[in-house]
């Protein structure tokens, strides 16, 4: 419920009676004298507000997704418009899929936690629009008995009437004026709400790539268990013509077996991970959407990093620098400076953890690119040593060498393709807020 206590705290504007001054706290009205009634209006107006949150708050459930109407203007919308969505970007997210660029959005509307929240906060800001409404009606009300006591010549009830009405409408339009400041995009009062969602996002995406580089391990250990189990058959064939050996058919047996645990293995860590990321994308643990695979690293996006450019942007989105600049300081030259210190070692951090980031994803480039070439060298390699495997001229333990130096070139290069790309997220991620600046 909110806090009607603190609803007028700071910056309420007294309201304005016309050649008889203004409205002050609790209403006594200068220029015209004390009324002498002036704190029981005031403690009707406020129990007044107290019946209205009790009452209106019951009225408004906790949402998710808008699924209804809010406002006349809203009929007939579909549940995209309704969202914010078109049609196309609607449809994806509510198909039984998550794409990697879907994963913000869907956190936004389907995580329980941050819709949650965000129905909190909605909730709160349509309460005080309808206070506000039903304040500006109750002004109103007494309007129209101030109205009549003037007419009737009954002045003790005109002052009365004529100061009450003053205070609702200040409440009124204090409130009113609040609301709009919180309805915005963005705001102070969303902001940690934002930063929240921001950092959620990060962590399923993080979550979403590793996934998808266990389950490209897996697929790499997945065909290696199938050679290996055909080298064993064929070992255990040629041991019988006299052409292998023992020490043959176990290698491939090893072999075989190895990749069959580390397959349990990897179905263990997918199982764990797939559940988590599902639970931050607003699917219930036993759900089964289709995963998607990660984007492939694009090595041209580094050449568009400037730390030193984007900087400006990263402190503008960086939770700590923001906070630091609203927090209360002593105001004084010498305080002036230390904060101005503060904030500028701040930035420096934050540019130098920039510089880092693209530093890191600079070498990630580097190791992308030596995987490629090795992965090319070792395609060469296992074609050749398939023909000389085929025409009797490689032993099986040779060729299960090979094998084995193929699938680690697969395996280098899908990590430095995945390691790449977590990289260039993470600058980006920097410079949308959630950089350190320690």
């Amino acid at each position: 419920m909110m806090d009607v206590k603190n609803l007028f705290c700071g910056g309420s504007r007294a309201g304005s009676i016309p050649g008889g001054g203004n409205v002050q706290g609790a209403g006594s009205v200068q220029g015209g004298g004390s009324t002498g009634r002036s704190a029981k209006p005031a403690r009707r107006i406020a129990a007044l507000l107290l019946a209205a949150v009790t009452a209106l708050t019951a009225s408004f459930p906790a949402y998710a997704v808008v699924s209804s109407p809010q406002e006349p203007a809203d009929v007939g919308k579909t549940a995209a418009q309704l969202n914010g969505y078109t049609e196309e970007r609607w449809a994806q997210l509510t198909d039984n899929q998550l794409d990697y660029d879907e994963i913000s959005d869907v956190i936004h509307e389907f995580n329980p936690t941050i819709t949650s929240a965000w129905a909190i906060l909605n909730e709160n800001i349509r309460l005080m629009y309808t206070i506000s409404d039903e304040l500006t009606a109750r002004k109103r009300d007494m309007e129209q008995l101030r109205d009549s006591a003037k007419t009737s010549g009954d002045l003790a009830s005109y002052g009365n009437y004529y100061m009450q009405a003053a205070i609702l409408e200040a409440a009124s339009h204090n409130i009113y004026i609040s609301a709009d400041k919180m309805d915005r995009e963005k705001t102070s009062t969303n902001r940690p709400l934002r930063e929240a969602e921001l950092q959620l996002s990060a962590g399923a995406k993080q979550l979403f790539i590793a996934y998808n580089s266990l389950r490209k391990q897996r697929d790499i250990l997945s065909d290696s268990a199938d050679m290996y189990e055909k080298l064993l058959s064929d070992a255990r064939q040629r041991l019988s013509v006299g052409t292998a050996t023992e020490k043959d058919v176990l290698s491939a047996q090893t072999s075989l077996l190895q990749a069959q645990s580390q397959m349990q293995t990897i179905d263990q860590n997918l199982g764990s991970i797939r559940k988590n990321l599902i639970l931050l994308c607003g699917w219930k643990e036993d759900g089964n959407p289709v995963i998607s695979e990660t984007p492939a690293a694009d090595p041209s996006r580094i050449d568009s990093m400037n730390p030193d450019t984007d900087l400006t942007e990263a402190v503008a989105h960086n939770g700590t620098i923001i906070d630091f600049r609203h927090e209360d300081h002593t105001k004084n030259s010498a305080s002036w400076a230390v904060r101005s210190g503060s904030e500028e070692q701040m930035r420096q951090n934050l540019l130098v953890n920039l510089r880092n980031l693209k530093s890191e994803a600079e070498g990630d480039r580097a190791a992308y690119e030596a995987a490629q070439s090795g992965m090319s060298a070792a395609e060469i390699t296992k074609k050749a040593a398939d023909m000389q495997y085929e025409l009797g001229m490689l032993s099986v333990a040779n060729y299960l060498g090979a094998v084995t130096q193929y699938e680690a070139a697969r395996t280098t290069l899908l990590t430095a393709d995945a390691n790449l790309f977590q990289a260039e997220e993470n600058y980006d991620w920097a410079v949308a807020g959630t950089a350190s600046v320690e």
